[in-house]
């Protein structure tokens, strides 16, 4: 008579080391991976016309971030000269009050525009500036120079948008007047007429705890480790 055990392994508890070991591994993988370069929001793909902007004139648009804490590193728009001359752009970053714009929290910078077309524009922050979890922050530019800055808006629906996780965008903007360089002391209420497109590149700062696939993965070990063996079968 021919006998053959058919048994299947059970989970031992160095297997069970092992697999929790690759669990901790990709759950620390995760946040680097993350860190990573990324664009948190953009809706530079939507149509645009180009609105000249005189001395002092500003506009701002907002997005709200998701679960995730960022470092914004730049923030791109669409701009052209509309002076004899070459314009000044000065890109900030303001928080949110009630639906409102509220402070200037970073100056991204001045940049010299010189295109006569439409062209993306980069700025860049000189400094680190953070970006906490389910705040709404609002991004303004303005018109720093004697001479027009031409400002591609969104100035109808449809509107639409690009986000990392659960961040969110609105089509909604708000104008105010600022004095030389300095910016708006109040914005007037955002409304739907127009909306600033831009795009926000930043790197995630935090991920939610525990990442989910360590989880996953720990609760695979686990099922394993106590799975009950097979009984040897007699052929």
């Amino acid at each position: 008579m021919l006998r053959t055990r058919l048994a299947r392994r059970a989970a031992t508890p160095s297997r069970l080391r092992k697999l929790a070991n690759v669990a901790v591994v990709v759950s620390l993988g995760l946040p680097a991976h993350l860190a990573q370069a990324n664009t948190i929001a953009s809706s530079l793909s939507n149509s645009t016309q180009t609105v000249i902007f005189s001395a002092g004139h500003w506009a701002a648009s907002s997005f709200t971030t998701g679960y995730q804490s960022w470092q914004l590193t730049n923030v791109t728009l669409s701009l052209l000269q509309a002076g004899t001359s070459s314009s000044l752009a000065d890109v900030r970053l303001f928080s949110d009050n009630a639906g409102q714009v509220g402070v200037s929290l970073a100056d991204l910078g001045v940049q010299t525009i010189t295109s006569i077309q439409s062209q993306l524009w980069s700025f860049a922050a000189s400094t680190d500036i953070e970006l906490a979890p389910h705040a709404t922050y609002w991004i303004a530019v303005g018109n720093v120079s004697p001479e027009g800055l031409g400002v591609d808006l969104v100035l109808s629906a449809p509107f639409s948008y690009t986000v990392a996780g659960a961040v969110s965008m609105a089509f909604s903007g708000a104008t105010g007047l600022g004095s030389g360089v300095n910016p708006p002391t109040a914005f007037d209420p955002p409304g739907a007429g127009a909306a600033l497109p831009f795009q926000a590149d930043g790197t995630a700062t935090s991920v939610p705890e525990p990442a989910p696939l360590a989880v996953l993965l720990l609760g695979s070990a686990t099922i394993l480790a106590f799975r009950p063996r097979l009984r040897p079968s007699t052929l």
